[in-house]
């Protein structure tokens, strides 16, 4: 059966997957974990704790959604590139101080109809408003406002994120476009 499977998913698909893939239906996954409507998750991906996400989500293959600690939500429509990690958590201070006691522990909230690059990290207390875009392999930390472009590392606000008529225009604010 597993043959069967590969071989069905090269004929149609031209991909070869992890075994998981395969095996388990990633709406089905996404269901399992309380997920919205339409969304899809990768088997291969690692889920803790509190992750909330909304409808119509694709959540890429080898992604990791940290809500152990505190609670990490998606709305809808958005886009979790292939090798984004989502983090609530981090145990830096604990290991440069050696005090085991002390850990960064906060929410994280994406927006709906965001997109966020493969290779992104996004840390602790992180919140991204509505249309967000972020570049791939940015690390991402702090609060952005809805329709932000966001790139670099550390990531910022490089540009503005504009739609008219399902037209999607990024403007850098180096462009002249202001804050």
């Amino acid at each position: 059966e597993l043959s069967c499977r590969r071989q069905k998913m090269q004929t149609e698909f031209q991909r070869h997957v992890p075994t998981g893939t395969l095996l388990n239906d990633r709406w089905a996954l996404a269901k399992s974990l309380g997920f919205g409507d339409g969304t899809s998750i990768y088997d291969d991906c690692l889920v803790m704790g509190d992750v909330e996400v909304g409808h119509s989500c694709w959540i890429g293959p080898f992604c990791v959604m940290d809500g152990a600690h505190a609670k990490l939500s998606i709305g809808n429509s958005t886009s979790i590139a292939a090798g984004t990690q989502i983090y609530t958590h981090d145990s830096i201070a604990r290991f440069l101080t050696g005090n085991p006691n002390l850990r960064n522990v906060r929410a994280v909230r994406i927006g709906s109809n965001c997109f966020i690059g493969p290779g992104a990290t996004v840390g602790p207390g992180t919140t991204l408003g509505d249309h967000c875009l972020v570049a791939a392999g940015c690390y991402v930390e702090g609060t952005f406002p809805a329709f932000s472009f966001i790139a670099g590392n550390p990531a910022k606000r490089v540009g503005i994120v504009t739609i008219v008529d399902d037209e999607v225009q990024i403007k850098r604010l180096s462009d002249g476009v202001t804050h």
